[in-house]
């Protein structure tokens, strides 16, 4: 008798990431930064933290606060590309990129893959606690 043993597919890192990302359920708890002058949300820091990037947080938030003295309302986009290449983009509401940067880790996200947050009123928050 044979016996065939069904194995459940290895999930990437990536998807787990996603996953992890798409069941998260903010309170919209703020917290300050300790370095500098914004705040983010719990979703915000939840998400960066899952993606292994806490750094991205005050790096992110810092750029964003430099650029809202012009805009009020600022897009960024933490990208990856179809290779191991990962940026960050800074645009105005009319989705007019403002900035672009190469970050040089690798983020565990699916190629060709963006999260999203936005920079309102001194605030870093996800699209879906705005």
């Amino acid at each position: 008798m044979e016996i065939l043993l069904q194995q459940k597919p290895i999930e990437d890192r990536s998807t787990v990431v996603r996953k992890q990302i798409d069941d998260f359920r903010s309170s919209g708890k703020l917290h300050r930064h300790s370095d500098f002058p914004f705040f983010y949300t719990e979703g915000v820091e939840y998400v960066t933290s899952v993606l292994g990037a806490g750094h991205l947080l005050r790096d992110m938030g810092m750029q964003a606060f430099a650029l809202s003295g012009e805009w009020d309302f600022v897009s960024i986009r933490l990208c990856r590309g179809c290779l191991d290449n990962c940026w960050i983009e800074y645009s105005r509401r009319n989705g007019e990129i403002i900035k672009k940067m190469r970050i040089p880790e690798n983020i565990p996200l699916a190629p060709n893959f963006a999260i999203c947050f936005y920079f309102i009123g001194r605030t870093l928050i996800l699209p879906t606690e705005f």
